[in-house]
């Protein structure tokens, strides 16, 4: 998607071998071994309990805690590397991947409790949780959106796409999603507005290139997107579509803060900043990368290599956190 790697920025998936990985697989091996497939679930669904994984060394752990008035939500596997995919907003279920890409791959619901589904899907690159988290939208590894059911682990075909990113689910179930030419290939990716019952995707922007979109507290959306070589940031609601933001050609994964007060992003290599809605001066916060803000907009969770830090507003150090983490609720910024 060019060098402007924007909101979505990870590795392309283009040329992953269509394997399970061995840890993959001997992991499912492990899984079948302690008895815990049913035959209640889907075909290529699996149920775990907090029991179960636990014995079969595949324990997840969903921690809640709050900073600065945002549910912070940190994911502790005790096995494989995983992919952290997306948050519900009450932050009580977790979505992550055993591998990203085109490969076929196990995607992981995680609840609190400690319980889990595992369901093999073609590949997987993003997800997001409807509201009340009884399902979520899910892009797999050749860019088809899914609606993956949270209790049963049932996959509905909605569309083929291709798209990418981390879908949005609004409240009346419409899904947000990037259109793009192809997942190898992303020249073009245009925001679109899926509907599940007809599986039609209608533009919901004219920009061509669009990087991630952000649903705000006021029913608008924000996105980021490439303009004429440069980063913009712009607001649409109910059929305006406004500049709120020029943030020059060296800006990449941007995020609007909740509020639409707010953007983070990263700069050339020099770290995050931060540039309030109709400043012109940006604040340097520090060092890291993909930044992501928390519900009220005062907090913001930044990657530092393979740990996690929460900053304030001014680049104070909030807290430390796991590697795999997000805010509840979080849209736009993850994987």
């Amino acid at each position: 998607m060019s060098a402007h790697r924007g909101a979505f920025a990870r590795p392309h998936p283009g040329g992953v071998p269509r394997i399970l990985a061995p840890a993959a697989i001997s992991l499912f091996a492990g899984l079948i071994a302690v008895g815990v497939v049913s035959a209640e679930l889907p075909a290529g669904v699996t149920r775990l309990s907090a029991a179960d994984a636990e014995r079969a060394g595949a324990a997840i752990r969903v921690n809640r805690r709050v900073v600065s008035d945002s549910t912070l939500v940190e994911v502790a596997p005790q096995a494989a590397r995983l992919t952290l995919l997306a948050i519900s907003a009450d932050g009580g279920r977790a979505a992550l991947a055993d591998q990203v890409g085109e490969s076929s791959g196990a995607l992981i619901l995680a609840d609190a409790d400690g319980s889990q589904l595992r369901i093999q899907l073609p590949g997987l690159i993003g997800a997001g949780y409807a509201a009340d988290a009884g399902w979520l939208a899910v892009i797999d590894g050749r860019g088809a959106l899914w609606r993956v059911e949270s209790g049963s682990g049932r996959a509905e075909l909605l569309a083929a796409g291709p798209f990418i990113g981390s879908p949005s689910v609004a409240h009346d179930e419409s899904v947000l999603v990037l259109a793009v030419s192809s997942v190898q290939a992303p020249y073009r990716s245009m925001l679109v507005r899926l509907t599940p019952a007809t599986g039609v995707a209608a533009p919901v922007a004219e920009e061509e290139l669009v990087y991630g979109a952000f649903p705000l507290e006021d029913g608008a959306i924000a996105i980021v997107a490439h303009e004429r070589g440069r980063t913009v940031v712009r607001r649409l609601a109910e059929g305006n579509d406004r500049l709120l933001l020029d943030l020059g050609p060296g800006a990449i994964n941007a995020a609007v803060a909740p509020d639409g007060r707010r953007v983070a992003f990263e700069q050339d290599g020099a770290g995050i900043f931060l540039r309030d809605i109709g400043g012109s001066a940006s604040q340097h916060v520090g060092a890291g990368s993909r930044p992501c803000f928390g519900a009220d907009g005062s907090a913001l969770l930044v990657r530092r290599g393979e740990e996690s830090v929460v900053l304030a507003p001014d680049g104070s150090l909030l807290t430390m956190a796991a590697e795999l983490s997000a805010f509840a609720g979080s849209a736009g910024c993850l994987p």
